[in-house]
């Protein structure tokens, strides 16, 4: 008699749920993407398919059907969805990880409250709100919900600007933040299993153009103090959040005081995290479904320093995949249409060197 093979159900099929599939075909499992977009990428390399809006009842429905259990791609799914699918089966991260990451605001409390270092911060919801702020110093001003990629946030320098800003974003709940003149930023890809297991990938470096991640390159050329720091303050948050699953965590380092403060956190795996296919041991896709899944996660390692580039709207027609070798893997990832600031593929640029075990 063989055991059933079981299915992860997963929200969202962009290119993260396209490399979940892989990494889940990998291990033994099917898949199911949910996503609103009939010419989603991961339905290529997905068993199943459920094509609807995040608030059909009836759809969801069918979805829990065909799983064992859930995950998520992006985080900003409807909350009351990620909540209708908890009452039927086992969604992974746990709902108050993807409900703080969603509002800025409660993802900025949440690292106060945990010791977390961050910048300092104000809640937003009025006018008067923006007069208590100190405007000495260079802010941002930020919509509290569905912000990435550098959208819903304006620089400000005054009283005057932080509230045409406001006006510009509909008076939406905000939140204002001092201005990070950071040297470099860092993030980290940490894994939680149901074992209580915590292992973080190498730290990343990270150059952004136009708000859009451009490259990643690894190992960050930090101290390994800082490392250390990371890697603590990346397991503080999971273990804060009783979190199954990859967790991204975005840092800023000070220029001045080389302070490294939590700028947010996406509970997913993560662009910044794509050099892990071809430049560890494991990549952040398998060492998500094996959290997930029950499966004990593995301690990565870094085999080859490694730089990723970002193939960015048309940037992704100097491309072909048929040029991959050694040295320089390419990932298209299959999409429709072209678009500005799309993600349309990712290279990874393989060193030569092997890192020191």
């Amino acid at each position: 008699m063989t055991n059933k093979v079981k299915t992860i159900g997963i929200f969202g099929g962009g290119q993260l749920g396209l490399m979940l599939s892989q990494a889940a075909a990998s291990l033994g499992f099917k898949t199911c993407i949910y996503s609103p977009d009939e010419n989603s990428p991961a339905f290529m390399h997905s068993d199943y398919q459920v094509v609807a809006e995040y608030d059909d009842i009836n759809k969801l429905d069918e979805f829990v059907e065909r799983i064992d259990f859930a995950t998520i791609e992006f985080e900003n799914i409807p909350i009351d969805t990620i909540q209708f699918i908890s009452n039927k089966i086992r969604i992974y991260p746990p709902i108050n990880a993807i409900e703080i990451s969603q509002d800025r605001i409660k993802e900025k409390n949440f690292c106060k409250k945990f010791g977390i270092k961050t910048n300092k911060f104000q809640n937003i919801e009025s006018e008067k709100d923006l007069k208590s702020w100190d405007f000495s110093t260079k802010s941002v001003l930020k919509t509290r919900m569905l912000g990435y990629d550098g959208k819903g946030q304006i620089v400000v320098n005054s009283y005057q600007e932080a509230l045409d800003a406001f006006n510009i974003m509909g008076q939406y709940p905000c939140i204002i933040e001092e201005f990070v003149y950071f040297s470099k930023e860092i993030s980290t890809i940490t894994a939680r299993d149901k074992f209580g297991s915590i292992f973080t990938f190498p730290p990343s470096e990270n150059i952004h153009k136009n708000h859009i991640l451009d490259e990643t390159n690894v190992p960050a050329n930090i101290s390994k103090e800082l490392v250390i720091e990371l890697y603590q303050t990346s397991a503080n948050i999971l273990e804060n959040l009783n979190y199954i699953g990859i967790l991204s965590i975005e840092f800023f380092m000070e220029k001045d005081s080389q302070t490294i403060l939590v700028n947010e956190i996406a509970p997913r795996v993560h662009n910044s995290g794509h050099w892990t296919l071809d430049g560890s041991n494991i990549s952040q896709f398998e060492q998500h479904i094996r959290a997930i899944s029950g499966m004990q996660i593995v301690e990565p390692e870094l085999q080859f320093k490694t730089r990723m580039l970002n193939l960015i709207g048309e940037d992704v027609n100097e491309w072909d995949i048929n040029d991959s070798n050694e040295k320089q893997k390419i990932y298209i990832y299959g999409k429709d249409k072209i678009k500005k600031g799309r993600k349309m593929g990712h290279v990874n640029f393989i060193k030569d060197e092997q890192t020191e075990k």
